[in-house]
């Protein structure tokens, strides 16, 4: 991950700025944690008070910075640089600096994560499991219900033979029985099928990051993932991030690369013991 943040300052001096006859900038930004920078900016240099003047005064000025970063990074593959600086002179009195300031690493990707991702999927599959059940016992409710029917004929077939529904009746009944039957199937069939197209497709996300951990025996804490850019070549991303090139075959396809493909890197964590 690149990202280069843009800083504009207006620095007031205590005198005329006639001319700057040196110049420089230095910085102490640091991470105080994954995702965030403090620090200062250290603005030095000499200056004449008019362009005539023999005379050089120096300035130094501090200019505090805070960043606040979107993703975390991981601590040994981040770091800050200065990318560009300019100043001019406004109003005589006053010097206007316009400061980028780069900030390049791996994003790091939690365990904890990978690990409510599957909760979630897991949660899902006893939701769907919970449906199928509540379909099932209300389709075993309705052939209750159609053999109770069934019976009740059958009794007014034996008492009362003048009440006796004719046979295209019955057929009918028979019939509509059936095709409520049928319905029920479908709608079972059909969430049966939802269930498994959605489990499918999720288990090809997860499968699709992550299918390489499965014929590892190693473990690691942190798993890193690089995004190739246009300008970045595989060698120096391994030689950058002190890996070879065996090992990033075990999580990555690597006759398949090419701008955006996102290089997952593991980052192993030393014991301590």
């Amino acid at each position: 991950m690149k990202q280069i943040i843009s800083l504009e300052k207006e620095i007031a001096f205590k005198t005329m700025i006639g001319e700057i006859t040196s110049i420089s900038l230095e910085h102490d930004l640091s991470f105080i944690n994954d995702s965030e920078v403090e620090g200062n900016l250290i603005i030095s240099g000499t200056y004449k008070m008019t362009e005539a003047s023999t005379l050089e005064e120096s300035f130094n000025y501090r200019v505090p910075v805070e960043i606040m970063l979107t993703n975390s990074l991981v601590p040994e593959k981040r770091n800050i640089d200065i990318n560009n600086f300019t100043y001019e002179i406004v109003n005589d009195e006053a010097l206007f600096i316009n400061v980028e300031i780069l900030i390049e690493g791996l994003e790091k990707i939690e365990i904890n994560d990978i690990e409510n991702e599957d909760d979630k999927e897991d949660n899902k599959d006893i939701e769907d499991e919970s449906k199928k059940k509540v379909l099932e016992e209300e389709k075993g409710k309705e052939e209750v219900r159609n053999d109770d029917a069934k019976e009740n004929i059958e009794v007014l077939t034996t008492d009362v033979k003048d009440d006796l529904p004719s046979i295209d009746t019955i057929e009918k009944n028979e019939n509509i029985t059936s095709q409520e039957e049928k319905v029920v199937d479908k709608i079972t069939e059909t969430k049966k099928d939802e269930d498994v197209s959605s489990n499918q497709n999720n288990n090809k996300v997860m499968d699709s990051i992550f299918s390489a951990f499965a014929n590892t025996n190693e473990t690691y804490s942190t798993y890193s993932v690089y995004i190739l850019r246009e300008d970045d070549n595989l060698e120096e991303v391994i030689r950058k991030y002190k890996t070879t090139r065996e090992e990033l075959s075990e999580y990555n396809d690597l006759d398949n690369l090419k701008i955006g493909t996102k290089l997952i890197i593991p980052t192993t964590i030393e014991d301590d013991e």
